[in-house]
């Protein structure tokens, strides 16, 4: 009986050992991938010049925008489209990165603030639409253009949660206000910060892909 139970001990702990071993190689490969996503934001940013933003942006981003729809009605995908030429309004370059849905149907997704802020814009704007415009408290401004409504209770002046729900993906814009329609549904993304007292967009993507994974 002794040497029974000095056996199931034994074998405890041998499976206590190779779980821990295990858990610790997963979690120095999870941090090593982290730190290389990290590292790959920066260098994105210091060729934007605006590296001096990468910690705060790292720290405050806590959220991927759009929520994931439990359902499996929909899925949202994203390219690296920031600096595309666009027309409406006269020439321009897309200032951000467009999430788009699988199915083309105003609020199937759930749009939600990447950060801490103050809702410093909402309402119509031409080119956005029904649009949000949240300030961090670094500073930064978060940009969330074509929404098809918001959620109750978002309004100018309102303190937002990461991760809190802020409206519901749609497809208005490019019109008079309630202009729908004339593009497929998405969240168009941005994030804006100052440079030589000048607001500047940057290019949002290695920032969207980072929360992405991380969802």
């Amino acid at each position: 009986m002794k040497n029974s139970s000095l056996r199931k001990i034994k074998r405890v702990i041998c499976i206590v050992f190779i779980f821990l071993t295990v858990s610790c190689i997963l979690y120095c490969v999870q941090w090593k991938d982290d730190m290389l996503c990290k590292i790959e934001i920066r260098t994105q940013l210091e060729k934007e010049d605006a590296g001096e933003y990468a910690y705060s942006l790292i720290k405050e981003m806590e959220y991927f925008p759009v929520y994931s729809d439990r359902t499996g009605e929909a899925e949202y995908y994203f390219e690296n489209g920031y600096g595309a030429g666009r027309t409406y309004g006269g020439d321009r370059k897309h200032e951000g990165i467009d999430i788009m849905s699988t199915v083309n149907k105003p609020g199937c997704f759930k749009i939600r603030s990447v950060s801490d802020g103050i809702i410093e814009k909402a309402g119509w704007l031409e080119l956005g639409g029904y649009r949000l415009g949240i300030r961090s408290r670094s500073g930064i401004y978060y940009y969330y253009a074509h929404l098809d409504h918001y959620e109750d209770g978002i309004k100018e002046g309102k303190h937002v949660r990461a991760g809190e729900i802020i409206g519901y993906m749609g497809d208005t814009g490019y019109g008079p206000e309630v202009t729908r329609g004339q593009f497929d549904v998405h969240l168009h993304f941005g994030i804006y910060t100052m440079k030589a007292d000048e607001e500047v967009s940057l290019n949002p993507y290695y920032l969207l892909e980072y929360l992405s994974d991380k969802k």
